[in-house]
């Protein structure tokens, strides 16, 4: 789960499993703040993903970030799929077909301009939804060439969970 520090807003992922109890007291290592949180049920998986449901591909060189992302939007009824690569996604795309495919832009083995291109270039896929993110600072010119590779939108990595899901189901009309 991530958990975020009331101090500064840095943002953490724990895992509540290895944590008894229902509550966690926690001290931030950025700004040494404590804090206390409210564990889920040990039943509750910490990301829930609902199979045979539209699928969401998450694409990052980082574990960290593609589970963050799958904490944020575990709440939301889709099943999820990761990648590490641009190589690695470009066949997950091809072989599950998922609705949306959230990717960064710096990607290894292929970068997320060249997966965006590969994608639109393909007809089979004019139907996936692609949302690049960076947590890069982008010019407005970086943006403008993110949209005319083809990407359907753009957001930079430091948002907020709920910012995240509300742009989801605004691409995804739910």
């Amino acid at each position: 789960m991530t958990i975020e520090c009331p101090g500064c807003g840095a943002r953490y992922r724990m895992d509540p499993a290895k944590v008894s109890g229902t509550t966690a007291r926690v001290r931030c290592p950025k700004c040494s703040v404590p804090f206390q949180i409210d564990l889920p049920p040990a039943a509750e998986p910490a990301v829930a993903s609902a199979p045979g449901a539209a699928k969401i591909l998450v694409v990052d060189d980082s574990k960290y970030f593609r589970d963050m992302i799958l904490d944020i939007l575990s709440p939301m009824p889709f099943e999820f799929l990761t990648a590490a690569d641009g190589v690695e996604a470009l066949e997950a795309i091809f072989r599950e077909r998922p609705v949306l495919v959230l990717l960064d832009l710096n990607l290894p083995r292929m970068n997320g301009y060249e997966l965006i291109r590969q994608v639109r270039g393909d007809a089979r896929l004019s139907g996936i939804r692609l949302l690049a993110m960076s947590g890069v600072f982008r010019k407005e010119g970086d943006i403008r060439e993110v949209e005319r590779a083809g990407a359907d939108d753009f957001i930079v990595k430091s948002f907020k969970p709920e910012q995240l899901q509300e742009r989801i189901r605004k691409m995804l009309k739910i």
